[in-house]
């Protein structure tokens, strides 16, 4: 018997980092230094029927050296964003502030980890949502 299950994210997390470096060890270029890459961590059924969606927002930037401003790191932190896609709904956003900078050539597994509190700060306020938006979902019609 086979189950589906939703991905974990803070794999998803040392995936898209160790990526990351990779893509830049072959040659930097702004674009791809300050990107923003979003994964779906999390999707809610509202009351009136609208949808709760929670993106983890994983922004890698690169930033000066704070010793003499000749050098740069390449850096990654952790958002998140909540919408609510009903029509009607009083409050569609919710953003989760970032966390705190941390090192790109630091170890994966050691600052995925540091993605769960947006993560759990997310998950919570879209259920919440969720449980008390009127919203209706959009009709293609």
């Amino acid at each position: 018997m086979h189950s589906q299950t939703a991905p974990n994210p803070i794999e998803t997390v040392k995936d898209e980092i160790r990526d990351q470096r990779r893509h830049l060890s072959r040659g930097r270029t702004i674009l791809s230094e300050n990107r923003t890459d979003n994964h779906l961590i999390g999707k809610f059924q509202a009351v009136a029927g609208a949808t709760v969606e929670t993106d983890l927002n994983i922004v890698f930037s690169r930033r000066w050296k704070k010793v003499g401003l000749t050098e740069r790191e390449n850096t990654v932190k952790f958002a998140a964003t909540v919408r609510c896609t009903g029509h009607g709904c009083a409050d569609p956003v919710h953003e989760v502030p970032a966390t705190g900078e941390f090192l790109l050539d630091g170890d994966a597994d050691e600052t995925a980890p540091a993605a769960q509190p947006v993560i759990d700060a997310a998950r919570k306020w879209a259920q919440q949502h969720a449980e008390t938006c009127r919203a209706l979902p959009y009709s293609r019609y």
